[in-house]
């Protein structure tokens, strides 16, 4: 079976592509390859077919994508700081990219297309009450919502297309580029240098560890019905001020906090509700933020040298 993983390189990509790798999986990755310089173990990989392009090119993902493939969409622009400051390239990465992908295996009769989405879709509410009910509330998660809309769309006019959409919590562990809030509090933890929240601190956020992410996709690329939309995530929420308190605890670091204006907005909380894919598939979290902690900031620490320059 071959695979197609757009993203390959980035975060949660690269931890992908290596599971596939050990399944002895046939990979192809797309990706621009942009803030993955410390992902050199997929880029020169011999055993990874590598396409650095940009998948918003309809005539390149269709010349790529075959009969039959497997297609992971992970490519995103997926920071919501970089969607505040730059929302139309945001949009043109995460709704183009997504059309042009849904095109070519359309186009390619792949086997399958598994969608990366977010839990941001359905913005700051306390329960997911239904699926299709999405109230994103900054650039960034508006693109994702759309792109899920022409997915959906996608659905309903091409029946013989098996497209599953995965909407996730926050996903962390190692390799993880900084502009997020684990890498980032720890690089500058490690640096001496201030954490800076934005508001209060108190917004929350859930916390998956990326080779749970990982095992959720291999299932629904092996096992999942046609059509189905899955979310994944974990039950305990840590406000940012938490992490940065885990983080400069475990460090021993005194006065390292410091605060900005808050966001535009700024959700309080994203839910999760991962009982389907627990039932359809027995998915399971395996590790918790605690679990996970102090792993991630030992690789930070041993590859510091790669980030100061970004801080």
């Amino acid at each position: 079976m071959r695979y197609i993983v757009t993203g390959g390189s980035g975060f949660v990509g690269s931890h992908l592509v290596e599971a596939l790798l050990k399944q002895d999986e046939e990979v192809v990755v797309i990706d621009k390859i942009t803030n993955h310089n410390n992902l050199s173990n997929i880029i020169n990989n011999k055993n990874i077919k590598n396409y650095f392009v940009d998948i918003s090119d309809p005539t390149i993902t269709e010349k790529i994508i075959q009969k039959d493939d497997i297609v992971l969409h992970l490519a995103a622009q997926s920071h919501v700081d970089v969607s505040f400051s730059n929302p139309l390239e945001t949009t043109k990465s995460n709704v183009l990219g997504t059309q042009s992908i849904l095109n070519a295996c359309l186009k390619k009769q792949s086997k399958k297309l598994i969608v990366m989405s977010t839990d941001e879709v359905y913005g700051s509410v306390s329960k997911i009450l239904d699926s299709n009910l999405l109230d994103p509330t900054n650039p960034y998660s508006a693109s994702k919502a759309a792109a899920d809309m022409i997915v959906n769309s996608y659905k309903h006019m091409y029946k013989d297309m098996n497209i599953i959409t995965l909407r996730s919590n926050n996903i962390v562990g190692k390799r993880q580029y900084i502009r997020n809030i684990i890498p980032r509090f720890t690089c500058l933890g490690l640096l001496n240098k201030k954490m800076t929240l934005h508001g209060s601190g108190l917004s929350k956020r859930r916390y998956l560890w990326v080779g749970d992410a990982v095992s959720a996709l291999l299932l629904i690329a092996d096992k999942a019905k046609i059509n189905t939309i899955y979310n994944i995530g974990h039950d305990k929420s840590y406000s940012n001020l938490k992490i940065a308190e885990m983080i400069g605890r475990y460090l021993d670091l005194n006065d390292f906090i410091s605060y900005e204006k808050d966001r535009v907005f700024n959700d309080t909380d994203y839910p999760c509700d991962y009982s389907k894919i627990q039932k359809d598939l027995n998915w399971k979290i395996s590790k918790d933020l605690e679990d996970i902690l102090p792993d991630t900031i030992e690789w930070y620490r041993d590859n510091i040298k790669m980030f100061e320059p970004l801080l």
